[in-house]
Formats: C-alpha cells, sequence, structure tokens
C-alpha cells in the first residue's frame, strides 16, 4: 500500500496536482525509487532489443545525468537542500514515463501497431518530460517555467550526447 501512496504523489506531480516540496526528504525514498526507475528503464530498453550492456550503459548514464544536472543547478542557485526531494519526484515522474514506454512498446510487440505509432510517442513523450518535468525544476529552483523547461531539454539532450559518446568509445 506504501508503494501505491507514492507511485499516487507520483501522479499527481506529474499532473500538476503537487510537487516535490510536498514530497518527504527521505534518502530512502529517493533510493527506492532510483531502483525502480533503473529497473523499468533496464526492461524498456530490453523490449526494444538492445543487449544488455548497452541497455545498463544507457539507464546508468541517464540516471547520472538527471542526478548531477540536478544537483549542480540546484547548487548554483542555492537550493542544494532541495536535491533529495526534487531527485525523488524527477526519478518517480520518470518512472511512470517509463511504465507508460513499456505498456506502449509491448502493446507495438504484441499487437503489431505500426512503427508511426512508437513515432508518434516519442514525440508526445518529448513534450510531457519536457513540461512535467520543467514544472519540477520550476518549483525546486523558484524560477519560471520555460527556465524548467530548458534545463529539461538541456538535460535530455546532455544525456543523449554523453550516451553516444560512450557508445562511439566503445565501438
Amino acid at each position: 500500500m506504501v508503494i501505491l501512496r507514492f507511485l499516487q504523489s507520483f501522479l499527481d506531480i506529474a499532473l500538476w496536482r503537487k510537487g516535490p516540496q510536498d514530497l518527504p526528504a527521505s534518502t530512502t525514498l529517493a533510493t527506492l525509487a532510483l531502483i525502480a526507475y533503473l529497473s523499468t528503464g533496464f526492461l524498456r530498453m530490453r523490449l526494444f532489443t538492445l543487449d544488455r550492456s548497452t541497455a545498463l550503459l544507457f539507464i546508468c548514464i541517464d540516471a547520472l545525468m538527471i542526478g548531477a544536472w540536478l544537483w549542480l543547478v540546484l547548487a548554483f542557485f542555492g537550493r542544494r537542500q532541495r536535491f533529495v526531494q526534487t531527485i525523488t519526484a524527477a526519478l518517480g515522474v520518470g518512472l511512470l514515463i517509463l511504465l507508460l514506454d513499456v505498456t506502449i512498446r509491448s502493446a507495438q510487440l504484441t499487437l503489431g501497431w505500426s512503427d508511426e505509432l512508437s513515432r508518434n510517442w516519442l514525440r508526445a513523450r518529448f513534450l510531457v518530460v519536457s513540461v512535467v518535468l520543467g514544472r519540477v525544476i520550476m518549483l525546486a529552483l523558484d524560477r519560471g517555467l520555460m527556465t524548467g523547461i530548458a534545463l529539461t531539454i538541456a538535460i535530455i539532450y546532455s544525456t543523449q550526447a554523453v550516451v553516444q559518446l560512450m557508445l562511439d568509445l566503445r565501438g
């Protein structure tokens, strides 16, 4: 029941009913959110038929980049004390989006949905992540929504760049 309560809190954050400040500043909850995020992210990557090492590389870099960006930005704006709540909210909302990814990819594989559906979902996903995570960052920094969205887009593209760099070095 506790897990459902926190999933509900993450959903409320995604739907703009709550913010990261409504979560407890609990490193245990942040750790559980990280484990759930990594596990679901790994499952998502495997559904896209990536080999284990590539999937693990991608999801680990993703989580590290989110954490590093949030810590640096919060420190820069003098809000470092909000890190635990902010990372918990970001990973929790990310978990919900990953669960949608897994559901859509599973449906595509089992029902034979077109690749066009996947492309449309990826476009919608980018917008959802930008706005929802942008709002989490906005609330954590006490800045405007556009600042939060811009930082979210920077996180997304820098993560992709680091993953590509790591794949090129490996490859």
